[in-house]
């Protein structure tokens, strides 16, 4: 059977090996990205359909499958079964829900309690001491509430997800209605009497539309005990475990005594049947079996179950597609027809599965240590791929052509950390050969933000003006004498003004071309203003990078929001800056979408600022895509134009650029754009001054 992801088609071609979320062709090997937003998806899911925030993380060969805590998920983003993974995590996070992991460690004690089980019965039936008849009944019964507590879970998401339900649809395809499995059922397979574990694959099985309850005897009495279609009355593990247990004794009680074997001399009783005299085994059907005709291969003579009992439907529980009722087994083959070999061993492959499943012992592809640390960091580091640089521009080479741009991936890193610099994930962001070149920029920045400040603290404090002899107001005492004069101005009022709240976000250019001087300048100019702003009251600060990194082969355009003073300490930019280096290309205006959203619109109450640093035009090629010429130069314009339009006031800076770049820096950034020379800082320094302390 060929599983589809018919309720993520929208994202996923099932033909070739494509990423889950974003519908595109993955590459070869481990996209540790991908992993993540898998991961995200996943979890997103289960936390909205349990309302409990349950951890989803990937199998490292060491996790519990039945703690109660997390749900675990293969690594093994190339599986096409994303449904049924979906699915499969639904259901282990509904366990943890709702499920009671205290009952089992003590089935022992609630099984001896109360006699609700003829352990004396067990022990004289199958010769065993107390103690290994208490096992066998536990072995069983546990077995039997894996298969009811699973079911009563899945009614739960059923009925307060509906929406999931084609993700269970999936699981249930996949573990329960494999082509093995709907054959054994219409043929009548695993119909020996004697053996529990048939029992129990036809009991596994119930909610498949090709049950056959008159396969073995007890097991239509099973299967009203278990009601399907009122499985919602199971409130509790505890009522599972009731129900299971009374499952146990309706079956004990109809499996035979074991016979012993023959002895070689013509006495005793086979498994099928009496011994002749030879010694040998007559064959005579076992109870439960159907006699079946001669070597034509006729129909057995034993009934099927049409699903006409009063409680065969599977309706409440809406497992099947459509939520339909069904027949029991409707199979135009015979039942009683044997499996073939190959058959056989398919099947026991499947039973397999069926028991993982049922012991939430489901072999999951496991994540190496060093990429699971990887993961762990690109998931502390809030990393996530942003589309940007969608629409129509004009062609690279022809400006008279217009283009419909795809779009590029920009990787937009949220929490800066020295964990994520020492994960090696983005080795090309990082450097540990200027450490310390850049401390001296952030320690200047840090010298020069200081005083900064103090000039800036004005901001904190309120300017009251008083305005005498107006005609309304609170009266003036002093000018009460003058109204005897006909004078009636004898009012007064004070006018306070206040500094609004204000948020600035510094974008640097962190391309190759930036190295030196350049950036040295850049970072002392934004560590001043970020040591400034720790001073004043109001006045939030973050810092972003924006460079170009290598994502397996693939080059990627590459934001840093290294720090942000709503979260962050300033201690930060004194410690961990210093790693951050000079590389790449320069994507400026991808860069500049990818974070419109994590910038602060501009208001009456909040003054919103984005100052710019940079040494050049923009210029990336990767992807399939040239990002360059007047159709680069055309986006970023329009970028800064969004940033206006939601009330941003931008200041953007070149760093000592010509004549021919600062008329596209113009065309970018309009009439602010600046020119700046790197080696004299004053005249920088006061720009920031009026503009932080203009009202």
């Amino acid at each position: 059977m060929k599983h589809t992801n018919t309720n993520s088609s929208f994202w996923l071609n099932t033909e070739e090996e494509f990423d889950v979320l974003t519908g595109e062709k993955l590459q070869v090997g481990k996209d540790l990205h991908k992993l993540s937003g898998v991961r995200r998806a996943i979890s997103n899911f289960v936390n909205i359909t349990t309302g409990e925030n349950i951890p989803v993380k990937f199998s490292s060969g060491n996790d519990s499958y039945t703690d109660g805590k997390s749900v675990v998920i293969s690594s093994n983003i190339k599986d096409k079964d994303f449904d049924s993974t979906v699915g499969l995590a639904l259901h282990e996070g509904s366990h943890i829900k709702l499920t009671d992991f205290t009952i089992l460690p003590k089935l022992n004690s609630i099984l001896q309690e109360g006699g609700r089980i003829n352990f004396n019965s067990i022990m004289e039936k199958y010769d065993k001491t107390d103690w290994e008849a208490t096992n066998y009944a536990k072995g069983i019964v546990s077995q039997l509430l894996n298969i009811v507590e699973d079911r009563r879970i899945d009614y739960h998401i059923f009925t307060n997800a509906p929406g999931y339900k084609g993700y269970y649809h999936s699981m249930y395809d996949k573990y329960f209605n494999a082509p093995i499995i709907d054959r054994a059922l219409k043929q009548g397979a695993k119909n020996d009497s004697t053996k529990w574990d048939d029992y129990l694959f036809h009991i596994c099985n119930f909610a498949n539309p090709n049950r056959n309850l008159s396969v073995l005897p007890a097991l239509k009495d099973a299967w009203k005990t278990i009601n399907l279609s009122d499985i919602k009355r199971l409130k509790s593990t505890m009522d599972a475990l009731n129900v299971a247990i009374t499952i146990f004794n309706i079956i004990e009680e109809s499996i035979p005594k074991p016979t012993p074997p023959c002895d070689g001399k013509g006495n005793g009783q086979g498994k099928q049947g009496t011994c002749n005299g030879n010694g040998q085994q007559s064959q005579q059907p076992s109870q439960g079996q159907q006699p079946k005709q001669g070597p034509s291969g006729g129909p057995d003579d034993g009934t099927k179950a049409k699903g006409t009992d009063t409680n065969d439907t599977t309706d409440n529980l809406d497992i099947n597609k459509g939520g339909q009722q069904t027949p029991g087994n409707t199979s135009s083959q015979s039942p009683g027809v044997p499996l073939t070999d190959q058959q056989e061993r398919s099947l026991q492959r499947q039973i397999q599965k069926q028991k993982e499943f049922n012991q939430a012992d489901i072999k999951k592809s496991k994540l190496s240590k060093g990429d699971s640390k990887k993961v762990e960091a690109m998931e502390t580091s809030g990393a996530e791929m942003v589309k940007a640089g969608q629409g129509d521009y004009p062609h690279a080479h022809f400006n008279s052509h217009i283009s419909k741009r795809k779009g590029l991936d920009v990787l937009v890193i949220k929490n800066f950390s020295k964990g994520l610099i020492d994960s090696g994930l983005y080795y090309d962001l990082f450097t540990n050969y200027r450490l310390q070149q850049y401390q001296e920029a952030i320690d200047r920045g840090i010298s020069l933000g200081t005083m900064l400040g103090r000039k800036l603290q004005v901001r904190n404090e309120s300017s009251s003006l008083k305005n005498s002899r107006l005609n309304k107001g609170r009266i003036d005492k002093r000018l009460l004498a003058s109204l005897g004069f006909g004078n009636e101005n004898v009012f007064e009022q004070t006018f306070v003004t206040n500094y609004n709240d204000a948020h600035v976000h510094i974008s640097i250019d962190a391309s190759g071309s930036m190295s030196g001087n350049r950036f040295d300048k850049a970072t002392i100019s934004a560590v001043a203003i970020a040591k400034a702003a720790s001073m004043i009251q109001g006045l939030d600060v973050v810092i972003s990078y924006r460079t170009t990194t290598h994502i397996g082969n693939v080059h990627t355009p590459c934001v840093i929001i290294a720090y942000d003073s709503r979260k962050d300490k300033f201690s930060k930019i004194k410690n961990i800056f210093k790693y951050i280096d000079c590389n790449g290309t320069t994507p400026e205006g991808l860069c500049f979408e990818a974070i419109q959203k994590e910038m602060v619109e501009g208001n009456t109450k909040m003054d919103s600022y984005f100052i710019n640093f940079s040494d050049g035009e923009p210029w990336f090629s990767g992807q399939g895509e040239e990002y360059y010429g007047q159709y680069a130069l055309d986006h970023t314009r329009n970028m800064v134009n969004k940033m206006r339009d939601r009330g941003i006031k931008v200041n953007s800076y070149m760093i000592d650029g010509g004549d021919h770049g600062q008329k596209n820096f113009t065309h970018m950034y309009g009439k602010d754009a600046q020119n700046i020379n790197v080696q004299k800082l004053i005249p920088l320094a006061k720009s920031l001054n009026n503009m932080f302390l203009k009202k």
